[in-house]
């Protein structure tokens, strides 16, 4: 019951952060930029993937990107709380307003159950993930993360190993798309598949493992 209620802590963070910053408009842009996006041509299923991917990672930004944010970790150790409490809570900031700009996506391009469950699965996994890049390298590495994902998180690593010459950079690419969270995966969780879901399920629950190894450490 403690554990829960340090998370719930940490949870009545996001309405004021949602209201009080820019993360809310941050979201509803990224969320319209989307729906654009999606009359050009991009199908509601990357549409809901690289909204709750994306939409996470901005999240995980807001969450434990600045300084005062991790210095405040400290300060929550102080009090009867553990890390992993602490970044449970954090992943609920993060993964919930994601869920919720992937809904509204889902529903504005044409509602598709599928495709909203592998955006969620998306959000999950990359918003774990977001979660402990963000906790090491700041809010440049969510940047990068974002960057990724935006333009190579679709694509699969096979394609760009085929490439010619790949060099050093691809390569390493691609095998970030094949290890780490990446839509091209969680593009068959539409389909059922159980392997795509527990890639999903495996890199949600090592992110949030990750991060409250991360926070302890600042005890």
């Amino acid at each position: 019951m403690r554990f829960l209620r340090c998370v719930h802590a940490e949870w009545l963070l996001v309405p004021p952060r949602l209201t009080r910053t820019r993360l809310g408009v941050s979201l509803v842009a990224l969320a319209a930029v989307l729906v654009w996006l999606n009359g050009r041509g991009l199908d509601p299923l990357t549409v809901a993937m690289q909204a709750g991917a994306l939409s996470s990672i901005v999240g995980a930004a807001s969450a434990a990107g600045s300084d005062a944010e991790r210095a405040a970790f400290s300060v929550a150790l102080t009090h009867p709380t553990t890390g992993l409490a602490i970044a449970t809570g954090r992943w609920l900031m993060v993964v919930v307003p994601a869920a919720v700009i992937t809904s509204a996506c889902v529903i504005v391009v044409g509602w598709h159950a599928p495709a909203a469950i592998a955006g969620l699965a998306a959000a999950a996994a990359v918003g774990s993930c977001a979660l402990a890049l963000v906790l090491v390298g700041g809010k440049g590495a969510a940047l990068m993360l974002f960057l990724f994902m935006a333009v190579a998180g679709a694509i699969a690593p096979e394609r760009l190993v085929d490439l010619a010459h790949p060099g050093l950079v691809r390569l390493a690419a691609a095998s970030a798309l094949e290890l780490g969270p990446a839509l091209w995966h969680y593009r068959d969780i539409a389909a059922g598949d159980r392997g795509a879901i527990l890639h999903a399920i495996a890199w949600t629950v090592l992110g949030i493992l990750l991060s409250g190894g991360l926070v302890a450490r600042r005890r």
